[in-house]
């Protein structure tokens, strides 16, 4: 019966936040927000690119922000397999 008490008030374990977890409603939001007034998601993407180089500038340097590009850039295939891969 205690257990049962027990189990009835404590409180709710919520899971952990991530950063995608509160940038992604804003996100859908403004895109929707851009699709509703006739602009391309192409230009949302520059501006959001432009942003997140400003944020990586704060706290990263030029050749570690190059990398984390040409990292993602190597990787823009979704078919091809990454080089640490088993075929």
């Amino acid at each position: 019966m205690r257990l049962w008490l027990i189990v009835i008030f404590l409180p709710k374990v919520r899971p952990m936040t991530t950063a995608r977890d509160i940038l992604m409603p804003h996100l859908d939001a403004g895109l929707a927000e851009a699709n509703e007034k006739k602009m391309s998601s192409d230009a949302v993407a520059r501006i959001l690119f432009e942003q997140a180089l400003r944020i990586w500038k704060e706290n990263r340097s030029p050749e570690d922000i190059r990398a984390e590009l040409l990292e993602a850039a190597d990787h823009l295939d979704p078919d091809e397999d990454f080089t640490f891969m088993r075929p």
